[in-house]
């Protein structure tokens, strides 16, 4: 792979949209198809194409399946006569460019020709989740460990929660419902008072809810780039547990978020059932 390829790869990977305005857009021309040769498959330029061509300084053509493009099990036909696609499942919807497609412009400019097959390869997201929850097991203290294997399975949709915040938190932000702590709990609690922590909704806040899509189970976040004082830190342990807090550690990440139940008395009102567990690096 020369080393434009692997930069097309790379930027195809990270950010497809930025080569939206430099790829042409095609289809598969299906005349080709019932040919049953891949030496023959020809594209043709079409607005609404799923695939883009893209060309590089030494007239290289290119071929990529668009962004973000959904291969279900019937658009799989196609796309395996362009690319190998490796451990390919109906139920797999994310895949990552391996290798682009090589293709030849043809005489009359708006058609091109499969010469080589490109590489993509899919990914499994209960596998992705499995690697991800390893991998954190294996970088917390055994104290943490020997906690976190004592919690219930949860849905997979808390996963992806988690892997969104802990990836593209400013995603989770602008969907979640910014919450604080009551100005009663906050009494309650700097008066001794044994109590759960009650938050409610706020306009601004270092705290976000988002709801579980699978049974509406309520799940407490906090900002990202927060930072945790030695003053807060006291603060916030009625919410989280901390693991390996130092003073001076201003990075951490979220193992595991807070779980909330709605009071049923009062709209935009939670109590914390369970404590997240955040852990510092």
């Amino acid at each position: 792979m020369s080393f434009k390829e692997q930069e097309l790869v790379e930027v195809y990977n990270e950010s497809p949209s930025s080569l939206v305005n430099k790829v042409v857009k095609v289809a598969v021309n299906q005349r080709s198809i019932t040919a049953n040769n891949s030496n023959s498959i020809i594209l043709a330029s079409i607005g609404n194409g799923n695939y883009w061509i893209i060309y590089d300084v030494d007239i290289n053509y290119w071929l990529l399946p668009k962004a973000k493009l959904r291969i279900d099990q019937y658009r799989y036909e196609t796309v395996k006569l362009l690319f190998d696609c490796n451990d390919y499942e109906p139920e797999y919807h994310s895949f990552e460019l391996a290798k682009p497609a090589q293709v030849s412009i043809l005489a009359n400019s708006s058609e091109w020709k499969l010469e080589k097959r490109g590489v993509l390869k899919f990914i499994n997201p209960l596998k992705t989740q499995e690697i991800k929850d390893k991998d954190d097991r294996e970088k917390r203290t055994i104290s943490c460990e020997e906690y976190l294997t004592n919690l219930p399975l949860q849905p997979l949709v808390y996963g992806e929660l988690l892997d969104i915040y802990n990836n593209n938190p400013k995603f989770l932000e602008k969907n979640a419902i910014k919450v604080l702590e009551t100005a009663n709990s906050i009494n309650r609690k700097r008066a001794g008072v044994s109590q759960r922590i009650v938050l409610e909704k706020a306009t601004k806040s270092n705290y976000w809810v988002m709801y579980d899509n699978t049974d509406k189970t309520c799940w407490l976040f906090f900002k990202n780039n927060m930072r945790i004082s030695e003053y807060r830190y006291q603060d916030i342990q009625a919410l989280f547990e901390c693991y390996d807090y130092q003073p001076d550690y201003s990075r951490f990440k979220l193992v595991k978020p807070a779980k909330l139940i709605s009071l049923a008395t009062e709209e935009q009102k939670w109590i914390v059932e369970e404590l997240s567990i955040i852990k510092f690096i």
